[in-house]
C-alpha cells in the first residue's frame, strides 16, 4: 500500500468554465464524514447498551494557508467572492509547479463554499480558512479514465476526463 504526502493531496475547486485549480498557498486541508445517529429506547429494553439509529450522513472540507493574489488559483479574495455558492470540490493527487496540477481524484462532491476567515496578526504572515460544506452527490469515488496502454484521456483544453468509479 502506498502512502500518501500531505503537500501531494490538495482541494481543488472548480472555477465554473469546467477548469479545476487548487485552493492557493494551502498548508492543510482536512475532510470530515460525519454520521448523525439518534438513540432509540424503549420500554421493552432489558440490556445496558443504547440502540441508536443512523439518521443522515454530512460531509464538508475545509483548508487553512497563507493569504496570497494569486488569480490563477483559489486566492482568499476569489473564494470571499464566492461565499455562497455551490462549487465542485475535489480531493485529488498534486504534482508540477507549485503542487497545483490534478493528477488522480480520489474524491468528489458538490459543496457550498460557506465560511472564509482571515487572520492577520502583526509581524506574522496573514493566515486563511476556507470551509465547504457538502450539498449533494456524497463524494463520489471518480477516477480518471486509463487507456488500454496506460495513458489519460485529456480534453483539448486540457482537462483530464474522469468518470464515476464502480466498485
Amino acid at each position: 500500500m502506498a502512502t500518501i504526502k500531505g503537500q501531494n493531496l490538495r482541494l481543488f475547486i472548480e472555477n465554473g468554465s469546467g477548469h479545476y485549480s487548487a485552493i492557493a498557498a494551502a498548508q492543510s486541508c482536512n475532510l470530515s464524514v460525519r454520521l448523525s445517529v439518534k438513540q432509540i429506547s424503549t420500554k421493552d429494553d432489558t440490556d445496558d447498551f443504547a440502540k441508536n439509529m443512523a439518521l443522515k450522513l454530512s460531509w464538508s472540507v475545509s483548508a487553512d494557508g497563507v493569504v496570497t493574489v494569486d488569480p490563477d488559483r483559489n486566492d482568499t479574495a476569489s473564494l470571499m467572492s464566492r461565499i455562497g455558492q455551490t462549487v465542485r470540490v475535489e480531493l485529488a493527487m498534486a504534482s508540477g509547479e507549485q503542487n497545483s496540477e490534478m493528477g488522480e481524484v480520489l474524491l468528489a462532491g458538490d459543496a457550498i463554499i460557506s465560511d472564509v476567515q482571515v487572520q492577520a496578526t502583526n509581524e506574522e504572515e496573514s493566515t486563511y480558512s476556507v470551509q465547504l460544506t457538502g450539498k449533494k452527490n456524497m463524494l463520489t469515488d471518480i477516477r480518471l479514465i486509463v487507456t488500454s496502454d496506460n495513458h489519460y484521456i485529456r480534453t483539448t483544453d486540457g482537462n483530464l476526463v474522469a468518470a464515476e468509479h464502480e466498485a
